[in-house]
């Protein structure tokens, strides 16, 4: 789900920590802190200021994150995957392993969502700089494109249309007899 061919390494890498819950939001930082020495009342997104710098918010319930994901989850297929990090989650856990194009699109676009909502939060702690949600969309857009060049695909009907909706340029196709 996390680790597959088509993958880009580093956005393979925050997913693989995502659904470890790995990632240093500021509920996770509290737990160390059992001295009570910070105010964790505070600690608010700052994507939003208006929840939890959590987990769960941050993919993608927060009102920011919540744009982007709109944004790009038509393009991929996942209409029907709600903006709740269970629900993609279990969303990507029927597509591991699976090779198909619509399906490889839509892990790619996962963890290109997840991975600059996470950069953008990051930047917005860190430094002035922001982003609007959809800037943050084109450009996870433009990265997946950018990703999917660099691929084949076998011709099919689905293919035809991925390769409409992308963008992308026909070249990208091979013939069945062309693969092996």
């Amino acid at each position: 789900m996390v680790w597959f061919s088509q993958s880009v390494p580093r956005h393979s890498f925050f997913m693989w920590l995502l659904v470890k819950k790995k990632l240093k939001t500021q509920d996770i930082m509290a737990r160390w802190f059992s001295s009570g020495n910070m105010n964790f009342n505070l600690m608010c997104c700052s994507l939003c200021t208006s929840g939890p710098d959590s987990h769960e918010h941050l993919f993608f319930e927060c009102s920011y994150s919540t744009r982007v994901w709109t944004g790009v989850k038509e393009i991929a297929g996942l209409n029907e995957v709600t903006n709740s990090w269970e629900s993609i989650y279990n969303h990507l856990v029927q597509l591991r392993g699976s090779k198909n194009a619509k399906h490889v699109i839509g892990k790619l676009v996962v963890s290109a969502a997840g991975y600059f909502v996470w950069q953008e939060r990051n930047a917005r702690l860190f430094s002035p700089k922001k982003r609007s949600a959809d800037r943050l969309t084109e450009i996870i857009l433009a990265t997946v494109r950018m990703k999917l060049q660099t691929m084949w695909f076998k011709r099919t009907n689905q293919v035809d249309s991925i390769l409409q909706e992308w963008s992308l340029p026909r070249g990208l196709v091979v013939e069945d007899d062309d693969c092996g």
